[in-house]
């Protein structure tokens, strides 16, 4: 009973006491370059903080489109630009294949939608620069390990494995 009294309650994921404990004040490019030195992709998805909370409480992300994929950006500029509501910036690992979409060949930006692809999308047929990248439902393996709120960005101590998951 003693105990119970003196254990401390649990700290709000990405509260600034969270931070101190979990994370290490660190930049983007640190994120990006540690990404690129284990052979993987650096890739972002912004949102509202408390919907960051949620995906770090529940290892799970969704996305809002028709088949649920998530949304990333190889830019935070990118990523803004999309995001419904920005406040934090959420830094993911990739580490499986990746893959170029071609608009001259695929009907849709939706047709091929399996699972642990990155997949690129091309602004146009005729412009492949990125417009943005997807994940869909039932891929594992993405890894949390960069968290930016109000300009300050950390990097985890430890990568939170999430998959993505059938929106709700």
């Amino acid at each position: 009973m003693l105990k119970s009294l003196f254990k401390r309650k649990p700290l709000t994921p990405f509260s600034a006491p969270w931070m101190t404990e979990h994370a290490v004040v660190s930049s983007r490019a640190d994120f990006e370059n540690a990404a690129m030195s284990e052979n993987a992709r650096a890739i972002y998805h912004v949102t509202s903080v408390e919907r960051a909370q949620s995906v770090f409480e529940q290892r799970q992300i969704f996305g809002v489109d028709v088949v649920s994929s998530a949304h990333f950006h190889s830019a935070v500029s990118g990523a803004a630009n999309q995001a419904f509501a920005e406040g934090a910036v959420l830094g993911f690992v990739w580490r499986g294949p990746v893959h170029k979409l071609n608009l001259d060949r695929d009907s849709s930006t939706h047709t091929d939608r399996r699972p642990n692809i990155l997949f690129d999308v091309p602004i146009a047929a005729h412009d492949q620069r990125t417009w943005e990248m997807r994940l869909y439902p039932g891929t594992t393996g993405l890894e949390l390990t960069f968290i930016e709120i109000a300009g300050e960005a950390h990097l985890l101590r430890e990568p939170v494995l999430l998959r993505v998951v059938q929106g709700g």
